[in-house]
């Protein structure tokens, strides 16, 4: 019986030595421990400096590593426990997003991206943190990175917590620019005695005055500006005043207007006054007279 009670013993003793270096690696939280965020705003090559980041802190984070929501989330109908997926954390980011619209919150801390991206965070309370949506612009487009939840400090495989986290907020949508053009055009054989200085031109989108710009040789007789796909719509450019002796005529090719200004010649001008030539008419009716007369004569002599 000795024998057999020994091995089990002897079994048991390595199962607990196997299994006690993940208890003394298991550490507990440290609510009251300082902690920092650092968020990198990036795509692919291009780092978004000088963005306006803020963050919320939703939750305080206790001992065991669970969290307690904190005022005024805490009085948002926003469930924060049993939460297994990744979408039901984008679901709680967005109700809270919405909360936070309506209540008007103002973030708990709020930085800048420097010139590689990136918002740097210290001095946390640990919790449960909102970071909300950032929208970026440069000249290709307009850029969306994320809205989402984060822990602070995270867990890690062994059973610590990371004090220092960092992420990399998720690029959503990309909307690229476009650029429309207007060029002033001059066909007066070079001529350029009776032009103007410059000339104003209006830019209309779905028939609704956007802006007004003056094209002058300062500007080589053009001016440019950015459509993003929110400005979906119908361009067009009008010239105010055509310069006396001119005639206007706008062409569009894509996305570059053409305002061509060319010199009126004598054919342009429009004739006034009674033009109607009679004599041909005249001439028609006596020949035609003429021809009566003579089958009325015809016909009277066979009767």
């Amino acid at each position: 019986m000795k024998k057999r009670i020994l091995p089990f013993i002897s079994s048991l003793i390595i199962c607990i030595a196997m299994l006690c270096p993940l208890y003394v690696h298991a550490t507990p939280l440290d609510p009251n421990a300082e902690a920092s965020l650092i968020l990198h705003y990036q795509k692919d090559t291009m780092a978004f400096g000088d963005l306006q980041v803020g963050i919320y802190r939703v939750a305080q984070a206790l001992p065991d590593g669970s969290f307690a929501l904190i005022e005024p989330f805490a009085s948002f109908p926003v469930n924060i426990h049993g939460i297994t997926k990744q979408e039901q954390w984008h679901t709680v980011a967005q109700t809270l997003s919405s909360y936070i619209v309506a209540g008007q919150v103002k973030p708990d801390r709020e930085t800048k991206t420097d010139e590689n991206g990136t918002a740097t965070f210290s001095a946390l309370k640990t919790g449960l943190y909102f970071v909300r949506e950032v929208v970026a612009e440069n000249t290709s487009g307009t850029y969306v990175f994320n809205q989402f939840m984060v822990y602070v400090p995270t867990p890690q495989p062994d059973g610590s917590y990371n004090y220092a986290v960092e992420a990399n907020p998720k690029c959503l949508e990309f909307v690229p620019k476009t650029q429309y053009t207007v060029t002033k055009l001059w066909q007066d054989g070079g001529d350029q005695s009776n032009r103007p200085d410059a000339v104003t031109v209006d830019i209309y989108k779905n028939s609704v005055l956007q802006e007004t710009q003056i094209l002058s040789a300062n500007n080589n007789w053009t001016y440019t500006w950015p459509v993003s796909g929110e400005d979906t719509g119908r361009w067009a450019v009008a010239e105010r005043s055509v310069p006396s002796g001119y005639q206007v005529t706008v062409a569009q090719n894509g996305s570059h207007f053409s305002l061509i200004n060319a010199r009126k010649t004598v054919s342009d001008v429009p004739q006034t006054g009674d033009s109607f030539m009679a004599l041909p008419w005249l001439l028609v009716m006596c020949f035609s007279g003429i021809m009566l007369l003579i089958c009325g004569i015809y016909m009277g002599r066979r009767k």
